[in-house]
């Protein structure tokens, strides 16, 4: 149900803080480069556990999860974050290459899902949308 739009402009003076959740270090630095360059602060976990705590530490405005990781993956992470009052209302998309993963993740709580391989047009339409929803 992906409710971003299609645009892709980078905004200058984006406040918004994103936490990107993924163990891949490569997967993670692309995130992260990418979400800078459209002015998004952005915080970042290797782990489900570590999502966990850097969403009750930096209190993000949005969380990219990736479903799949060590420690405590992106599905059980979402449950947790669902579940503590400090972090339920946080926009989630959930990250994945996995066939019908993306079901899981929004039956675990997630708002939005995005594949892998990512569509830099689709996720920024959907980090936007999502924080503009945020913001009403």
């Amino acid at each position: 149900m992906q409710n971003g739009q299609n645009t892709l402009s980078p905004e200058t003076g984006n406040s918004a803080r994103i936490l990107i959740a993924e163990d891949h270090f490569d997967s993670r630095e692309a995130l992260r480069m990418l979400l800078a360059a459209f002015g998004f602060e952005v915080v970042e976990a290797i782990n489900g556990r570590e999502a966990v705590e850097r969403a009750l530490e930096a209190a993000p405005n949005l969380i990219l999860m990736d479903v799949m990781m060590p420690e405590m993956d992106g599905f059980e992470a979402i449950r947790v974050l669902r579940d503590n009052e400090e972090t339920r209302e946080i926009p989630i998309i959930a990250v994945t290459a996995l066939d019908g993963a993306h079901d899981v993740a929004l039956n675990a709580g997630a708002d939005d899902y995005v594949r892998k391989p990512v569509d830099i047009r689709i996720l920024i339409g959907l980090v936007n949308g999502w924080l503009q929803r945020e913001a009403l």
